[in-house]
């Protein structure tokens, strides 16, 4: 045992491993003093030159200290390691109460916005919004509202119509029936919103479903005047001033009736597919409450008058977000309307 000096191995050990701060450093130590060429293997390798009753208790001594390097080899390690990690945190620290890299996240359909920024103009002018079936008495889609059983309307080449004989609304101007009916207090204030179906021929400004925005105003001494106020300041509060027009309409539910036409956002009046080159695309429909309905729904017409309008609010999203036709408003696999809602175009 007096070759080998088991307790001054392991100081020199402490002592190079105190000053080890890096994992290059530490791996040093490792080879140095628990290695194959370490003192400590060449003890073992020794143990011949050592007298027979002394050579157990160096093998034990011998062990036991590579146990004990091996130990602290392994504690220092976790240390150094843990070290190495604070110092590459500090490196690469991020402030995380900062606003990070938002997700890519959808948008609002243009159909909802329109109807959102109609139903906002609306209600400033005192309007509440009221819904209904879409699956309607015939009763409440034609024959209150001035349709009789021969007008085309009632066509089944027209109108969708289910088997028990109800029918599939062909405007939102029946929810403004089944209020009526109800005799509600006058001043009468309301709209209603939502998808109407037609059997139509699908082209660039017709589709067999599609959506309306309408609206109901009964009172004493209304003129065609309010009329055209409250049509010009819809238009307007959307669209700006300068782009409307008023065209002669009719309309069995409403005499005398108005159209109102847009300027076409894709030609601004000079003719394109959007409009079948017309330059302009009609968006609203209205007029004075027909003087039958009144009666029909116990007004006295000399005394009670109203007006009713209705919005194309399927063309006026088509107009605002640029398309030249209104399918790809309902087409969900179209990359270009997905673009559009986020606002690529």
């Amino acid at each position: 045992m007096s070759s080998i000096d088991v307790a001054a191995l392991l100081a020199q050990f402490r002592t190079a491993l105190a000053a080890a701060q890096a994992p290059d450093q530490l791996e040093a130590v490792r080879r140095a003093h628990a290695g194959k060429k370490s003192p400590l293997k060449g003890a073992l390798k020794n143990l011949r030159s050592i007298p027979p009753d002394q050579r157990k208790a160096a093998a034990q001594a011998i062990n036991d200290a590579r146990a004990t390097v091996e130990a602290e080899l392994a504690a220092a390690a976790s240390v150094v390691a843990a070290r190495a990690m604070d110092k590459r945190l500090e490196a690469e620290q991020m402030d995380l109460s900062m606003p990070g890299l938002a997700l890519p996240r959808g948008a609002r359909h243009p159909l909802t916005d329109v109807e959102r920024r109609c139903l906002d103009v609306m209600r400033r002018l005192g309007f509440k919004l009221v819904d209904g079936p879409e699956v309607e008495l015939p009763y409440y889609n034609f024959d209150a509202l001035n349709i009789p059983e021969h007008h085309p309307a009632r066509d089944l080449q027209d109108t969708f119509y289910v088997d028990n004989g109800m029918v599939l609304r062909t405007h939102t101007t029946s929810v403004q029936a089944r209020e009526l009916s109800k005799k509600p207090t006058l001043p009468f204030r309301i709209v209603s919103m939502g998808r109407v179906y037609r059997n139509e021929a699908v082209d660039a400004t017709h589709l067999a479903m599609f959506h309306q925005f309408e609206g109901i105003w009964v009172e004493e001494g209304l003129t065609f005047a309010h009329l055209k106020g409250v049509l010009a300041f819809i238009v307007e509060a959307l669209y700006g001033p300068g782009r409307l027009r008023f065209k002669p309409k009719y309309y069995p539910y409403t005499e005398p009736s108005v159209g109102v036409d847009l300027a076409c956002a894709q030609c601004d009046t000079a003719g394109c597919h959007a409009c079948h080159g017309a330059g302009w695309i009609t968006i609203l429909g209205a007029g004075m409450i027909h003087p039958k309905l009144l009666i029909q729904f116990g007004y006295d017409p000399d005394k009670v008058s109203g007006i009713a309008f209705g919005l194309g609010t399927t063309r006026m999203a088509a107009q605002k977000v640029g398309l030249d036709t209104l399918r790809p408003l309902y087409d969900q696999e179209l990359p270009l309307l997905h673009a559009l809602f986020r606002g690529e175009r």
